[in-house]
């Protein structure tokens, strides 16, 4: 398996300004840049630079990427961890100074019960596990290792917010086969480099709430960013 995402970090450390290709199962493309890996608050999402002003406490930053989050937690003095299970990710983040972090699954985090008061799950990374079930349990596992006040700062995308054709016939697709609009299949493309398949799952607010409440949280805000992007700020249920 090719880390792509890790040569991606890489050069957004080393300040690169290239684009790789996300390309979805149906053979649709998009582009996306380099460089927003390791951008500066001012040229993340809006929803984004909203909603990382109610961080505290200690924070979990789930693939952290090339740190862009960790980086600015630091600034500002607030202690980050942050995890990924992307090797060359981990090493650039330790480049950046950032030694607190983790190679380590979203999927398996091995974490004391009550260690975290803040949760950052931003760049989709509510749905980075695509199947609903699992990230079901990733959010029970969250409940876990949070406090009880704790907060997650959880990032995806309304897929439905959008009049582009080939995502429409995907969803109706997804439909037909009895998933959610929002599932998609994609892999990256980096220069030379083909990443394997893997699944994301995008959600509207009505459905991050669903899924939210079988693992115990519920949403209290939201911020809203630019094409269908949001943030919601999930809180305990009491």
């Amino acid at each position: 398996m090719q880390d792509v995402f890790g040569k991606i970090m890489e050069d957004a450390l080393s300040g690169f300004e290239d684009e790789y290709e996300i390309e979805r199962d149906d053979g649709y493309t998009t582009k996306g840049s380099v460089k927003q890996y390791s951008a500066p608050i001012q040229d993340w999402f809006s929803c984004e630079r909203n909603a990382i002003k109610l961080a505290r406490g200690k924070v979990l930053d789930i693939g952290c990427g090339a740190g862009r989050v960790l980086q600015y937690l630091k600034k500002i003095g607030i202690e980050g961890t942050g995890i990924d299970n992307s090797p060359s990710a981990i090493e650039a983040c330790k480049k950046r100074g950032l030694q607190n972090v983790s190679l380590m699954s979203a999927a398996e985090m091995d974490y004391p019960k009550n260690t975290f008061d803040t949760i950052v799950l931003f760049g989709n990374n509510f749905g980075i596990l695509g199947e609903t079930h699992k990230i079901v349990k990733m959010l029970k596992d969250i409940y876990r290792i949070s406090t009880d006040n704790a907060i997650i700062l959880a990032c995806s995308r309304n897929p439905e917010s959008t009049d582009n054709e080939a995502h429409i016939k995907y969803h109706q697709k997804n439909r037909e086969q009895n998933l959610p609009p929002g599932y998609v299949t994609i892999r990256i493309r980096y220069k030379e480099a083909i990443g394997d398949w893997f699944s994301l799952l995008m959600v509207d607010e009505k459905d991050m709430e669903l899924i939210a409440n079988q693992a115990g949280w519920t949403i209290k805000r939201k911020f809203d960013g630019e094409a269908g992007l949001y943030v919601g700020v999930l809180e305990k249920r009491v």
